[in-house]
């Protein structure tokens, strides 16, 4: 194994590896999305980008379309799943500034699984005698058997040319470790990169430790360009044994993501506004209180004869608790509603 250290800043590691025009796999689901790399790329206004993933939540794809960061996008399902919609995604693709390419999560799946064996694409069953085929002839195609004769619906392979990710752990050769949910396709996606994968990580822990316990490894050091200590670095989706899920942060930022007036001022506020990772939990905390960060510890100890003790976190832990919001969102809300009552 070769011993290069392959950490870095998420700043130095956005500027290195992230171009423009690149086609970058998008990690996690509702849980390990790699929200402060979202974060660092609209930073450093990439433009340009295409993503592809099988399914994501909690607006870090709609804020990088927001932003402007990115302009194709293939994909199964997209979710800020606390405001109902990817508001962002929505007024582009309607505007005509994004391409969006649709295909089942089965599909999207089997797209990363050919681009990680290497082949040009793969037969499903999933999309056959559906709309897809007729509207994204990009990703779908029906091809004949060359066995039986019969129509079958193949899927082309997705491979990115960077991949982003979020986990637990990873040391710093770049072994990284992922345990309990995550998202549905970050082996594929990872691994079928072509120059590699960045990851951010709870944890940056010795080689010894990962060597211990491979089948937790799901990118090896060789696929991994650089290595980013990011504690919270999903936040405010969830990092399993670390936080839940941030459901009042995921409304309070889908509600800035629903309108177009709106929206600017979270990335002046969130994103442009915070030097690095650290200074946006730093704000997280000034506004919100710390006491918002202890609701998403787990409850260790909730099956104590696992091998890896990553608990339970239970979301009825924000019931009762007000909706985060601030002046600016009250006000436009209040002139909201009195225009409404207007008519």
């Amino acid at each position: 194994m070769a011993d290069i250290d392959k950490r870095m800043t998420l700043k130095e590691a956005v500027a290195k590896f992230i171009h423009d025009g690149d086609t970058v796999y998008y990690g996690g689901f509702q849980i390990a999305v790699p929200m402060a790399l979202t974060h660092e790329i609209i930073r450093q206004k990439k433009r340009h980008l295409t993503t592809i993933e099988s399914s994501t939540d909690v607006g870090g794809l709609d804020l990088l379309v927001g932003a402007g960061c990115v302009t194709e996008i293939h994909t199964a399902w997209i979710m800020n799943w606390y405001v109902k919609a990817p508001y962002a995604i929505r007024r582009a693709f309607n505007k005509g500034h994004l391409k969006r390419y649709d295909i089942s999560n089965f599909g999207a799946t089997s797209a990363m699984m050919a681009g990680f064996l290497g082949i040009p694409f793969i037969p499903i069953r999933g999309n056959t005698g559906t709309d897809m085929i007729k509207h994204n002839t990009t990703d779908l195609r029906t091809i004949e058997d060359p066995f039986t004769g019969k129509k079958q619906t193949v899927v082309r392979a997705w491979r990115a040319d960077v991949a982003v990710i979020h986990a637990q752990k990873a040391d710093r050769l770049g072994n990284v470790v992922s345990y309990s949910t995550r998202g549905v396709t970050d082996e594929f996606g990872a691994m079928g990169s072509k120059r590699g994968v960045i990851v951010t990580a709870e944890e940056i822990v010795e080689p010894e430790i990962t060597r211990s316990d491979p089948d937790r490894v799901i990118v090896p050091y060789f696929k991994t360009l650089a290595v980013v200590h990011c504690p919270y670095g999903a936040h405010p989706s969830a990092s399993r044994g670390y936080y839940g899920l941030d459901i009042r942060f995921s409304q309070y930022q889908g509600k800035y993501e629903r309108h177009a007036e709106l929206l600017p001022h979270f990335l002046d506020e969130w994103i442009y506004g915070c030097a690095d990772h650290a200074a946006y939990m730093k704000k997280y905390v000034e506004k919100f209180g710390q006491e918002g960060l202890d609701r998403l510890k787990p409850i260790l100890g909730f099956k104590p004869k696992m091998d890896i003790d990553y608990g339970y976190h239970d979301p009825a832990c924000w019931k009762g608790v007000p909706l985060y919001t601030d002046d600016r969102l009250k006000a436009y809300e209040e002139a909201l509603a009195a225009k409404k009552g207007g008519k």
